[in-house]
Order: C-alpha cells, then structure tokens, then sequence
C-alpha cells in the first residue's frame, strides 16, 4: 500500500474529525522533495540562460539552446529546456521593458534594442534570433497588459501588429536556417496571436509543430488553449480535435493525448467542461501516469485535480460544466492513492504556467514553503473526504 493509502487507513481508526469539530485540513504523513532533478534542471538551465546573457556569451548559449532543440530535451510536463534558456537569457531585458511601461516611457527599451543589435551581429546563430522574437513578444503582451498570454487581445492595436511584425522576422531567419526545429515551431504557434487569418492557420500551424516535437505534452496543450473561444476556436472545435489527437497519439499517450489538449483550455474556460468527457479525461490522466511514472507528473495532476473543487467554479457555470468539474474532482483522493509517493511543491507553484508563457526563474524559499502548505491542505481535505 502506498503511503496515502497508509495515512488515510490510519485516519479510519480514529475518531471522525468532522464529528469532534476539528479542522479539515490534515497533514499527510508524505514526504517533501523541495526541489527534484526536474525542479533543478528548470531552475539550472534558467539560470544559466541568465548568467551566460550577462556574460555576453551568446555564442555560448545560442550553442546550448540549439543542442538541447536538437535533443528535445524537455521536463516531464512538456516545458523545453531550450525554451528555458531563452527566457533566462531575455528576463532582463523583458524586466526592464516591463519597468519603462510602468514609467510610461515610449518606444523600444534599450534592452530590447540591444538583443535585435545583438541578432543581426550573430545571425548565424538563430537561437539568439529566435530570443530577441520571444522578448519583442513579451513587449507586445506587456504594452497591452497581460503578463501571460492568456487570450487574444479584444483590440489588437497597431503598436502589438508591429512588435509581432518584428518577430516574425526574426522567427522566418531562424527557421531558414533550422526547419525542423521544435523550438523554432513552437514560437511561431506564439505569433498567431497578431496574425489576421489565425483561424484558418492555427490547426496547421500548431500540427506542424506537433509533427516536429510528438512526444511533447506542450505542444499539445498550446494546441488547446488556441482552440479556445478567447482565441481562435469553439468549444466544439476544442473538442473535436482532442479526440482526434487521441486517435492520432495513441501509441505515445494512451488516451493521454485527450487530457493534454484539455489541460490548459479547462482553467482558462470552465464553460468549456459542458463538451468535456470527464471520464475519458481521467483516463487519459492515468494513462498518461502508467507511461511516465514520474513524481512530478503526479504531483501536476493531483494539483489539476485539487483546483477542480466546487468553490472554484463560477457561479454561473452551466450545470452540465459543473457535473463534469465535479467528477474530476471526485477522482482526486483515488489518484493520490494511486500515483502520488512525495510532495514537489515546485509543481504547486507553477501549475498555472501556460504554454507560449515565460517561465519563471528559481522560486523563493518563502514561495516553496507556501507552495508546501497548499499542497498539504489540499491533500488533507481530500483524505478527510474518505476517512
């Protein structure tokens, strides 16, 4: 028996919580992995991004990012590590951009202006291209407000047409030089956001990039969030394409492919769990857990899970939206017992990072420890419910 299975057994045997008017929230007798290997490599490979930027290295790290494209090399929940070395290289200068909004200062911060410089100097190497591309990006979403990209602007104005404008550039130099790069396709699914006839393009657009990086869940869930109403879909279209992708990625996922292109869509737009097949979700869950057995892929579902409770939903949320938010929710105190050995908290902290979003660096020790005590309360009123 696994150790939830041992906690909660234990709980049996004791007086009823709820009948004494004791609180809910338990501590469940699980270990705590304050970082593990892919908390490390996330925050390594984002650091060295950063250091090697300041150090004007970006040879260096126009190397890395292309030997790690090269690879593929990914975290278990479908994050690149090239991606990671990205952000890290372009955080400061995105930071300041940031900064200069906030000043109400005009125009192309410097620091952005130095990547494009530092672009055109090196365009042999086009990891650096495609850095500059994802900092003017981050510029764009930042001028119009958003810190993630998290829906189509309602008035794309001409200032966010123009910065996407330059990326693209820069994007089309990359891919002329690497075409089959996954790192490459995914940043130009990133570019529909400004692109006219988005809706004709986004299902081959987000194919091809599946097509070039098949075994990443990324891929899979930016395709999701793009069939979304507040983008470029319906909530017919979202869940029409999830079941062919199942169809299409069963030797990889199972039926996991359903829960991936599910996984983003749903938080954004709890409506959409009108069309959801709870039950197919949770199997592709486990699914998705049976071929990666990996605690940090337990730790994002069960996180999942948690956030699908009853006071987290609208209150005008359809009923047949609320059955389906509720099932999966039902199917949490199973999933610990079944797939979850240690608490990451690092994967609290960070399941709502979205696809085509910066990832952020390393988490405070303050952040991990409040990350810890969401994950533990959660557990705990979930093993209430079956003590």
């Amino acid at each position: 028996m696994r150790g939830l299975t041992r906690y909660a057994s234990s709980l049996m045997s004791r007086p009823n919580k709820a009948a004494m008017n004791m609180p809910s929230f338990i501590n469940p007798d699980l270990p705590v992995c304050g970082e593990s290997s892919d908390d490390r490599g996330h925050n390594e490979y984002y650091t060295r991004g950063q250091f090697l930027a300041r150090q004007e290295r970006w040879e260096d790290l126009s190397d890395l990012i292309a030997e790690k494209d090269k690879d593929r090399e990914k975290t278990p929940a479908g994050v690149s590590m090239a991606a990671l070395l990205s952000d890290g290289a372009r955080a400061d200068a995105v930071d300041a951009a940031r900064q200069a909004i906030a000043r109400g200062e005009g125009g192309l911060p410097s620091g952005i202006v130095s990547l494009d410089e530092i672009a055109t100097e090196l365009d042999e190497h086009w990891a650096v291209s495609v850095t500059a591309a994802r900092a003017h990006m981050e510029f764009a979403w930042a001028c119009v407000g958003q810190v993630d990209p998290y829906a189509r602007p309602e008035k794309i104005p001409a200032s966010f047409r123009h910065l996407f404008g330059l990326a693209a550039d820069l994007l089309d130099h990359a891919a002329d030089i690497v075409p089959d790069s996954g790192f490459v396709a995914a940043a130009q699914c990133d570019l529909l956001a400004s692109d006219y006839k988005a809706d004709e393009k986004v299902d081959k657009v987000h194919s091809r990039a599946l097509s070039l990086d098949p075994e990443n869940p990324g891929r899979l869930r930016a395709y999701g969030v793009h069939l979304l109403p507040r983008w470029f879909g319906t909530h017919a279209r979202l869940s029409g394409t999830a079941a062919r992708l199942t169809e299409e990625f069963a030797d990889i996922w199972g039926e996991g492919a359903y829960t991936w292109v599910w996984f983003d869509a749903l938080r954004l737009d709890p409506r959409a769990a009108a069309l959801l097949d709870a039950d197919r979700f949770l199997r592709g869950m486990n699914d998705i857990l049976e071929r990666h057995r990996d605690p940090h892929l337990a730790n994002l579902m069960v996180a999942y899970l948690s956030g699908m409770e009853a006071q987290t939903a609208p209150g005008d949320l359809p009923q047949d939206a609320r059955r389906a938010r509720a099932a999966l929710h039902r199917a949490l105190p199973d999933m610990m017992d079944e797939h979850l050995t240690e608490l990451h908290p690092q994967v609290w902290a960070r399941e709502h990072a979205l696809p085509g979003a910066a990832h952020p660096g390393p988490l405070s020790e303050g952040r991990i420890a409040a990350a810890t005590a969401q994950a533990r309360s959660a557990l705990g009123h979930a093993l209430a419910r079956t003590a």
